[in-house]
């Protein structure tokens, strides 16, 4: 009885994957061709050398200087005050930092809560932040998570008592990504700040390093310390220009489209992602974007239709320099877990859906992010 089995191919240059010859098209170690599952993307080992393709996720950047400062909070027992953006934060941990700061009292400001829906319960959205934290080895539960929506006319007060509860007397170190809120907080606390010391408000380079940090006296023996920004360059927001951005980030409540994905068939959103069914029943999936950004399913012909659609601009956001699939990381996720489940890219937002063991294939610009987790959303 004959058996045929699919000649495999270089996903970028279409050559056949062999593992023979280094000097041949196709080349591959035979330890990743024997060993890669059959719905895994493959590139030869010089397309992925030319290409420079991500493996896995990638965390955003951080300099030394910060990680020196970081290091002084953990040898004080400061407190960490966290601010994050709770529609999109799952792929901002750096992992340089949270090995850093792992033990110390730590409150997640979890910011933007007005663009989930109120249907969401505000206590399950605190647990699902408490547990990324957990996620990322930092020990915080639900009481550590204050879900607030940062503006300027916002009353910050019961945040600022449960920081003084916490800190015992101690520093306060304030975090978060750029684009989280961090900076709406500080202005919020300065104005209904009280200074009880002889010491003044001043921003000067963090001791020791070249980066300029506000220092605000809390006592006559401790600070708050607002720091810069983390990098967002593992996220969407790093890869587009100015309109895509305003288009990507939203301004009001997200609404979940509902559709369903059959295997073989993609979801495009916009020209900057695009989530595959490759393998599983037909699943129904809710999508929750910015209002802003396109979304449309595709049943065939998916790759030519998706670079067709990009380079027409009839996708939008689009994001600069990005004319062909080789422009993209492309992951595959498989779902072992039965329960609610998201699939999200870093900025830009997320699917749910219920696991039945599907394999998932994710497109995202190259260097951007992807995550999968519980529902944030159920």
């Amino acid at each position: 009885m004959s058996k045929m089995n699919m000649v495999r191919r270089c996903y970028s240059c279409g050559a056949i994957l062999q593992s023979q010859s280094k000097d041949q098209p196709g080349y591959l170690p035979s330890e990743i061709l024997e060993a890669d599952s059959p719905y895994g993307v493959l590139f030869c080992e010089q397309c992925y050398k030319e290409s420079q393709f991500h493996l896995a996720p990638v965390e955003p950047e951080v300099k030394d200087d910060y990680i020196s400062m970081l290091e002084d909070a953990q040898a004080s027992d400061a407190m960490i005050v966290y601010v994050v953006d709770v529609f999109s934060f799952e792929s901002s941990f750096i992992s340089r930092i949270t090995n850093i700061i792992e033990g110390l009292k730590i409150l997640v400001i979890a910011n933007k809560r007005d663009l989930l829906p109120k249907s969401v319960k505000d206590s399950e959205l605190k647990e699902y932040v408490a547990h990324r934290f957990r996620r990322a080895r930092l020990s915080v539960t639900a009481n550590d998570v204050v879900l607030t929506s940062l503006t300027s006319n916002t009353d910050i007060k019961p945040i600022v008592d449960k920081i003084e509860a916490m800190r015992r007397k101690h520093d306060v170190y304030v975090i978060g990504a750029a684009g989280s809120g961090k900076t709406l907080f500080v202005n919020s606390f300065l104005r209904n700040y009280k200074n009880i010391t002889s010491k003044n408000i001043m921003t000067v380079n963090y001791p020791g390093t070249s980066i300029r940090t506000m220092t605000v006296p809390l006592d006559s023996s401790s600070f708050m310390y607002d720091t810069p920004g983390t990098s967002v360059d593992n996220s969407v927001l790093s890869k587009v220009d100015l309109n895509s951005m305003r288009m990507t980030v939203p301004t009001e409540t997200i609404r979940g489209k509902g559709l369903t994905l059959s295997a073989g068939e993609s979801l495009f959103i916009g020209g900057i992602g695009r989530i595959d069914l490759i393998k599983g029943k037909p699943t129904p999936i809710t999508a929750y974007f910015s209002r802003e950004v396109g979304l449309k399913k595709c049943r065939s012909n998916v790759d030519t239709n998706f670079i067709k659609g990009i380079a027409n601009k009839s996708f939008y956001p689009i994001a600069p320099g990005i004319t062909d699939l080789v422009d993209f990381d492309a992951f595959d996720v498989v779902i072992d877990e039965k329960k609610e489940r998201d699939i999200g890219i870093e900025g830009l937002g997320w699917i749910t859906f219920k696991g039945a063991k599907q394999t998932f294939r994710v497109y995202v610009p190259k260097g951007t992010s992807i995550f999968s987790s519980r529902a944030k959303i159920k």
